[in-house]
């Protein structure tokens, strides 16, 4: 079907978007009274990520999507969120290979965040196009999926991280960077891209979205539960992170981050964009650990 209006007035009035408008004043005052240093940083990234929403709306304009027919959304919806409580939750078998690669995690993420609710869907039925699995229009897709992420990689390498700073430092050569992002990008396709953005847009925005008869509120829900279930990992990756911090980084990057790839999926109903820039964030972010771990 041709694109309509993203996003009107009625939509304004819609219960998750005024929770969704209340979690962001919180978010905002919090971190205001816990990182002021950090304050304008997020606030700021926040609202370039919405402006670069509507970027998104505008490059899509002439990509027709897909009408998806959902029988039972209820369901499939409530299969989609067990799988993230089975991933966060429940003791799973641990798959160790002993290398600092991280195989094993690679091997049970995909198993358990693309190929469960891959079978499942095929179970029920639905198409590889209604997954986003299809190569229609995969040109234009990838082409907004470069452009949105060349958009994100200046901000995100120097307000987000050190890989700006880093680079030129003149620490690291331009084959060093050149080769490092390549792995980088291939790396985090496989360990986050390809199985986060099906588990979570292609499957449970999807859902969401078609419950609620919106796909504004099945946006801005799904990049609310994005963004929460990261808050364990940020206190793990950053040690002595308060509750109140995590929940502020995992608000303003990777709520929003999530805004981003829900819009770029529903103006497109394809993977590829949004597969694309996440794995290139999530690359661009660790570009100098993969670099160390290749031994370059």
């Amino acid at each position: 079907m041709n694109q309509e209006k993203f996003f009107i007035k009625e939509d304004l009035k819609k219960p998750i978007i005024l929770v969704f408008i209340a979690v962001y004043i919180f978010a905002v005052v919090l971190v205001f009274l816990n990182e002021p240093q950090n304050a304008l940083t997020y606030t700021g990234l926040s609202i370039g990520i919405l402006f670069l929403c509507w970027l998104i709306i505008d490059l899509t304009k002439k990509i027709k999507v897909q009408d998806i027919e959902i029988k039972r959304p209820g369901l499939e919806l409530i299969f989609g969120l067990l799988i993230l409580i089975i991933w966060d939750y429940l003791p799973l078998p641990k798959i160790d290979f002993g290398d600092k690669w991280n195989i094993g995690i690679i091997i049970k993420k995909t198993i358990i965040f693309l190929g469960l609710p891959f079978l499942f869907l095929k179970f029920r039925k639905n198409s590889l196009a209604s997954m986003g699995l299809t190569s229609k229009d995969w040109e234009k897709n990838l082409w907004v999926g470069f452009i949105v992420f060349l958009a994100l990689a200046i901000p995100n390498a120097f307000f987000v991280g050190n890989t700006g700073s880093e680079i030129l430092s003149g620490k690291y050569s331009a084959p060093q960077v050149g080769i490092g992002l390549f792995a980088s990008f291939i790396y985090f396709f496989l360990m986050a891209g390809f199985s986060e953005e099906f588990l979570f847009r292609a499957f449970i925005q999807t859902r969401i979205s078609y419950l609620l008869k919106s796909s504004v509120s099945g946006v801005l829900l799904t990049s609310l539960i994005f963004g929460l279930v990261h808050i364990q990992g940020i206190m793990q990756w950053y040690p002595g992170t308060t509750i109140a911090e995590a929940f502020c980084r995992a608000f303003f990057l990777q709520t929003f981050i999530g805004i981003m790839f829900g819009v770029l999926w529903e103006r497109t109903r394809n993977l590829i964009p949004c597969v694309f820039v996440h794995s290139g964030v999530d690359g661009l972010n660790n570009l100098f650990s993969i670099i160390t771990k290749l031994g370059l």
